[in-house]
């Protein structure tokens, strides 16, 4: 039985045309898509006095949906965040999983600049982002004066990005993909008029069975670029369900994209010192590597990506 409305759910009118976890995302302050999706998954939404289960249910408009939100939980401990690099201007992290780069529009919930500066305790500046569930090479200026030097080298197109990406299908050994991206309804689109300018290089590193792992390269920094243009090419990233990507390969079954930022080439913005940051990939990437591709043909790949002679 649907049961009789709670006291504690909110109402909302439906609007033709959009699906109900975005309706529901777009509605309630501060709720992801993803977030959204659990209570659908857990019949916590109802349209028009029945619960309802899928999330991608496209909605005719007028429809009464309520929506019985979970508890917030408490504030999480914030999680470990390596440090890879630093010096008296600059500091460079290898961001995990699951925690935003920057503030979002909950103001409890924790972010890598806001744990950092805590733990520090001094104000630090964030020049780019990772999207909440990429991991890896994140960097911070520690003065203004060097947050306005690192965020001049990314406009200038002068620090150099490589990703690693555990994606579904057979691409290439190369290619190279030139769109045009725009933000909508909670995703980014491959549009063919206006939108922003937007350019990957892909290498396939290694393959396995129906998958592979490829370097991104990417020119410019717009948002989910580098999910999107996978998607578009056919070759979704693991775990990236927004984008196509499955969440399960085989026996195995991926929680998060696998998608990490494993290095960064830059010259320092007040010496002008080349420098290198590297950041491991975590285990979980790790693991799903080794389990898709093999140990051996694992390791090879990442020295190709670094840039280093191969395990004998």
């Amino acid at each position: 039985m649907d049961g009789e409305p709670m006291s504690k759910r909110i109402t909302i009118e439906g609007v033709a045309g959009q699906r109900l976890d975005r309706l529901v995302a777009e509605a309630l302050p501060g709720t992801s898509r993803r977030q959204a999706k659990r209570w659908i998954d857990g019949r916590r939404v109802w349209v028009n006095g029945r619960v309802e289960i899928m999330a991608s249910r496209v909605l005719r408009g007028g429809e009464r949906v309520e929506v019985e939100p979970e508890a917030p939980p408490e504030p999480a401990e914030p999680p470990e965040i390596p440090v890879v690099w630093e010096d008296d201007r600059l500091l460079a992290v290898n961001k995990p999983p699951g925690i935003p780069s920057g503030p979002t529009r909950d103001p409890r919930r924790n972010h890598v600049e806001g744990v950092l500066a805590a733990r520090r305790g001094s104000p630090l500046v964030l020049v780019h982002r990772l999207d909440l569930d990429t991991t890896g090479a994140l960097l911070l200026a520690k003065t203004p004066e060097a947050g306005a030097g690192l965020a001049r080298l990314f406009r200038e197109r002068r620090v150099e990005k490589t990703y690693l990406a555990l994606v579904e299908g057979e691409p290439p050994g190369r290619f190279h993909v030139i769109s045009h991206l725009r933000e909508g309804q909670g995703r980014v689109h491959v549009v063919r008029a206006g939108g922003l300018r937007a350019e990957t290089r892909f290498e396939t590193l290694a393959r396995g069975s129906g998958v592979a792992l490829v370097a991104a390269r990417p020119r410019t920094g717009r948002m989910h670029q580098i999910r999107v243009h996978l998607a578009r090419e056919g070759f979704p990233i693991l775990g990236d369900p927004v984008y196509g990507g499955p969440s399960r390969v085989g026996d195995l079954t991926v929680h998060r994209q696998m998608l990490h930022a494993l290095a960064l080439r830059f010259p320092h913005p007040a010496t002008g010192e080349p420098l290198r940051i590297v950041a491991p990939p975590p285990e979980d990437f790790r693991a799903a590597a080794r389990r898709l591709l093999g140990p051996a043909a694992w390791r090879r790949a990442l020295a190709r990506a670094l840039g280093e002679p191969g395990p004998g």
